[in-house]
């Protein structure tokens, strides 16, 4: 299926555009029939057809917003489709099917048959006794068609709550301590003899570490090479010096 350009979309969900859009010459376009041809594949039952309707309008649906820019409102549309007796929000069995759908399904299944493409659907001879006393229609349930009077549904249609939930609701709404739950002030209270300050010290980081033994190697570095005193003299040198200083005396 060759897909159109792509245009902004408009909205077409009023009775004229529904009738403009089975008007469309949908069983001459050849396009569109390559591609719904390859979407459907096989028609051999009366299953197989209901579902191949559903999907032909789909296909147009989107065929027609893609080479019109018309978004055409499937539910609008399958109410359009509908008596104007029929409810207003009726079931997926009360939808009826659009005749252009049916045409085009009927049109499919008469190419594939003379193409010799349609499978031979199995005779009953063939499938097993379950399958034949099955039912031959899609089965279809809606999530809130479980309980025929809601006795067991909420008020509104949602699933039940337990009565603790409810009454721990209307506790906390009329501002009732809720019995099982302690309460929390506000502010924080300090036991006495606790401190925030710790007694012990922190510990050194690594670059404090760093530091202190480079301070404590420059120490013993400048005690080594710069003496406080003179070191003593041996004695063999102090003799002679206080021979050198006795002439020095005499002169004086």
């Amino acid at each position: 299926m060759e897909i159109p350009t792509q245009q902004p979309s408009t909205g077409g969900n009023d009775v004229a555009a529904f009738k403009k859009f089975d008007a469309y010459p949908w069983i001459k376009d050849r396009s569109f029939l390559q591609g719904l041809v390859a979407m459907l594949g096989p028609l051999s039952n009366g299953f197989e057809r209901q579902k191949a309707l559903g999907i032909s309008l789909q296909a147009r649906v989107w065929w027609y917003k893609s080479r019109f820019s018309i978004d055409i409102d499937r539910s609008a549309y399958e109410n359009y489709l509908l008596p104007s007796s029929s409810p207003s929000t009726p079931s997926h069995s009360q939808i009826p099917n659009s005749p252009v759908d049916a045409q085009l399904v009927d049109k499919l299944a008469e190419i594939q048959q003379l193409m010799g493409t349609t499978p031979v659907s199995a005779s009953d001879d063939d499938l097993p006794a379950w399958q034949v006393q099955a039912p031959k229609v899609d089965l279809l349930k809606k999530a809130d068609d479980g309980d025929a009077d809601g006795a067991e549904r909420g008020t509104n249609g949602n699933a039940p709550y337990p009565e603790r939930f409810n009454a721990i609701i209307e506790l906390i709404t009329n501002g009732t301590p809720v019995p099982g739950i302690k309460e929390i002030p506000n502010t924080v209270v300090r036991q006495p003899g606790i401190s925030p300050i710790g007694k012990m010290q922190a510990p050194q980081k690594p670059w404090e570490k760093k530091q202190q033994q480079a301070a404590a190697a420059n120490l013993v570095t400048s005690e080594v090479m710069i003496d406080r005193e003179f070191p003593p003299l041996p004695p063999e040198d102090e003799e002679q010096e206080h021979q050198r200083d006795q002439p020095q005396k005499m002169g004086a």
